[in-house]
């Protein structure tokens, strides 16, 4: 058996889950004979107490304010009128009562229905029906607090080893294109620590493949989504080989529906409606030849010498979406390079990202512009950097919109 990772231990239970017993004080009570004389001295002695407790035979009946008390004994001829009289004149008859067994977060529900008093007031705490003490709505609310921020840490620490296994399952993409590639480069930036971005790239004898993607959603919706689509794309391309790139959006258009039931004809309605938009060539650097086909993605190209990028523009439709059908193609289209032209995909987080003095997306024409004001023979790196640090300038205070993944390199 393999051994557990140690981030399992983090997510196992440690201690008993707190309950209203945790939160229950022992504090002075009254009995339904006992006077509002008796209860201000109570009050009087014990200053921090804010409500006090009436039992009957040891079984609570209800709950006394204590700022409401006094604001009513303080009032002229109060005293003298309701002093010697039972202190139930002033008592809440149907206070919030829990069980010391109920756990903290039915409790919590429980303080919520009953509204402002269960926090002003607090509860009373019983145990098999009887009087057991009082419970804080201050105190439940830290209780919660401490909970909530635990659950949070519990949340971020599994995030934090997903992104550890989903690096890992790109790792062998990037291997792949450092032998088929060494000086182009790669920018993959998750917006939430992981992401819906994926890349793939696969080395050949006569040329190598690549493919950038944006799966539905981001953060761990998104991630689940690379998983699915990433698996999809790797078996079509070991089933059609990695030169037809259209050939292999159809497959991975076929596997993302049959995984999560967007088929035709289906007897129910599906219950996602998810995809990826992506760009997919093959290239072939002895007659600097590539064939791309794209879904909704595009290819940016700078020729050497050329006045203008040329943008070769991607299939309108998505891959694997409830609207696509299964039998959908995306069209191949080749493109003969010049040697040294300089080849930027990019997902949408570049290009949709907001920012500027009108809050505007970047837009394609940006990058077109930015892309040709790059020295002829800048070396790919240099030129990411540079979107890199435009594309900063450009989002200034805005959120980040979106994961980003954007490519380049030379024939």
């Amino acid at each position: 058996m393999a051994a557990a990772s140690p981030y399992l231990s983090d997510f196992r239970p440690r201690f008993r889950p707190p309950s209203a017993a945790d939160l229950c004080l022992p504090v002075p009570c009254m009995t339904a004979d006992e006077t509002n004389e008796k209860a201000m001295e109570v009050f009087s002695r014990h200053r921090d107490l804010t409500s006090l407790p009436v039992v009957e035979d040891g079984r609570p009946i209800g709950l006394i304010n204590r700022n409401i008390f006094l604001s009513q004994m303080s009032k002229p001829y109060r005293m003298e009128l309701y002093g010697r009289k039972s202190c139930i004149a002033f008592m809440d008859k149907e206070p919030l009562m829990v069980d010391g067994a109920l756990d903290i977060d039915a409790l919590t529900f429980r303080a919520v229905e009953f509204g402002e008093k269960a926090l002003a007031d607090g509860f009373i705490v019983t145990k098999d029906g009887a009087f057991a003490g009082v419970g804080s709505g201050l105190q439940l609310m830290r209780v919660v607090a401490d909970m909530q921020a635990a659950r949070n840490r519990q949340i971020m620490l599994s995030i934090e080893y997903a992104s550890v296994i989903q690096q890992a399952m790109l790792r062998p993409s990037r291997d792949a294109l450092a032998r088929a590639c060494p000086a182009a480069d790669l920018v993959w930036e998750p917006r939430d620590v992981v992401g819906g971005d994926f890349f793939h790239f696969r080395s050949e004898a006569d040329g190598w493949f690549g493919a950038l993607a944006d799966c539905t959603g981001h953060g761990v919706p998104g991630a689940f989504m690379t998983l699915i689509a990433s698996t999809s794309l790797g078996q079509a391309i070991e089933r059609h080989g990695p030169r037809e790139p259209g050939r292999l959006l159809a497959g991975v258009n076929r596997g993302i529906k049959q995984v999560l039931g967007q088929m035709d004809g289906a007897d129910e309605t599906p219950g996602s409606d998810d995809g990826l938009d992506a760009a997919c060539f093959w290239f072939d650097p002895a007659r600097c030849d590539l064939v791309f086909a794209g879904a909704r993605l595009s290819l940016f190209v700078r020729r050497p010498g050329a006045a203008e990028v040329e943008l070769v523009e991607g299939h309108r439709r998505g891959v694997g979406y409830v609207d696509s059908p299964l039998d959908q193609e995306w069209p191949d289209r080749r493109v003969q390079l010049a040697a040294g032209s300089l080849v930027f995909v990019t997902t949408d987080g570049l290009i949709d990202q907001i920012g500027g003095p009108r809050a505007i997306a970047l837009g394609k024409r940006r990058v077109r512009e930015l892309l040709l004001a790059q020295p002829e023979d800048a070396a790919p790196a240099d030129v990411n950097r540079a979107v890199a640090d435009t594309l900063r300038a450009w989002q200034g205070e805005h959120h980040r919109r979106d994961d980003l993944t954007f490519f380049c390199f030379r024939a």
